[in-house]
Formats: C-alpha cells, structure tokens, sequence
C-alpha cells in the first residue's frame, strides 16, 4: 500500500479495517454469548462450556484478523506460514504444557470426573473446583485449593467417590467371645435401621451385620450400610458412637 501517493485510499482502507476489526469483536462476543446460552441448556458440565466459549473466542477472532490484514493489503498466506513456524517451536519449547492442554480435553469430554465431584489423587483428597485446560483445582476438607496439572490425572489412578450416589458406610465392631453373636447382630443392625440419612428403601443397599474376623481376644463384627456421599461422615460417626 502506497500511503504517501494515495492516503485516501489508505485511509478507507484502514478505516475499513477498524471496522471489521471493532465489529468482529462485538460479534464474537455476541456469538460467544449465545454459544453459552445455548449450550447451558444441555447438562453439560460447566467446565466444558467454559472450553467451547474459549474456542469459539480464538477461532473467531483469527478468522476477523485475517480479514482486518488482508484489508489493510497484508499476504495471509505469508503471515499463516509464519505464525504455523513460531507454533512448531512454541510447541518444542512447551511440550509439558501442550500435554496438559490434551490432557484436559480428554478430561473434559471423556469425564472420569466433574466438577462438584469428590476424588483422590495420590496424597490429595477433595471436591473439584474447576476444570481448566492446564490444571484442575480440587478443595480439600481444611479448606486448601490443590492445583494438580491434567498430564499427571490422566496417567495416574483416580478414585471418583461421587460416581455413583450411593456410598457405603463400614464400620468394625469388637466384641468378646463370652458375647450373645446372635444379640450383638441384632443391636448393631437396630442401630443402623434406625440412623438418619441410611437408605433403606432399596433391596440392593440393605444393612447388613456379619462376623469378620476371629482376633486373638475379640470377634470383630462388621457393620455395611449405604448412604448418599454427602451424609457419609454423620452417619459414620452416629454408627460409630451408637
């Protein structure tokens, strides 16, 4: 472009870009907007939606810079090059981050967890928080964000307690050799029948009291129920004091 030789022309030109470039990003806004909409009436995980808006934010906004460009007089073709060779050896340079990155969408659409679930990692226990694209964030129960890097949670094992709605609650009980077995069944099981929050409505989930174990001075007497994972402690401790 000869901008000494024809500034008006470069002037429409350039005015031309701003326009494309100041409508392109209401429009993607716009569009980002309705992506999120749209997508918020279907269960899926927010974590995911989140994903889907920031890749309908880049591609849009590479597809209105490509326009402002050639406008303004500028090879794509050239500049796509370019860019695709600083990609190469950005992707060199950050090969464990780019690993996080994949790690994450195969996280987010093959969801061996969500958000709002409960999971174990290794040392680390707690509700998952956010799902980001490099690293996913768990609370643990003393109130302490863990930021753990996706590469890691898909190579290693995880155990996904919220899964399934329904937990099970053990507990062992001692008891003496000189002890009624028969009675003793009978009081633990009154016990759980009677706890709050215990499903019972279920023939899957019925309690259950058996004898475990013969120790060297005691049988060990262990008692199952189930409950939604929310009341696992309550009712643990009730069991256990009861």
């Amino acid at each position: 472009m000869d901008f000494i030789n024809r500034p008006i022309d470069a002037a429409i030109q350039i005015g031309i870009a701003l326009v494309i470039a100041v409508a392109g990003f209401f429009i993607t806004k716009l569009l980002v907007h309705l992506v999120e909409k749209a997508l918020k009436k279907t269960s899926m995980d927010d974590s995911l939606i989140l994903f889907f808006k920031r890749v309908t934010r880049i591609v849009f906004y590479c597809v209105f810079a490509i326009a402002v460009l050639t406008q303004l007089g500028v090879n794509p073709t050239g500049l796509i090059a370019s860019f695709s060779a600083a990609l190469v050896a950005c992707a060199l340079a950050l090969k464990d981050n780019l690993s996080d990155v994949a790690s994450g969408i195969i996280i987010l659409f093959t969801k061996p967890f969500v958000t709002g679930d409960f999971i174990v990692f290794g040392e680390h226990q707690g509700y998952v928080q956010k799902i980001d694209l490099m690293h996913t964030i768990i609370l643990t129960y003393d109130d302490t964000d863990v930021v753990i890097p996706n590469r890691m949670l898909t190579t290693q094992q995880i155990n996904n307690y919220t899964a399934h709605p329904e937990y099970r609650v053990q507990v062992f009980i001692p008891i003496s050799y000189e002890t009624d077995l028969d009675r003793a069944k009978e009081i633990i099981l009154d016990t759980m029948l009677h706890a709050d929050k215990v499903i019972l409505d279920n023939e899957k989930f019925t309690p259950k009291v058996r004898l475990e174990h013969f120790q060297e001075s005691s049988l060990e007497i262990i008692a199952r129920c189930y409950v939604n994972f929310k009341d696992y402690w309550p009712v643990y401790y009730y069991l256990t004091e009861n």
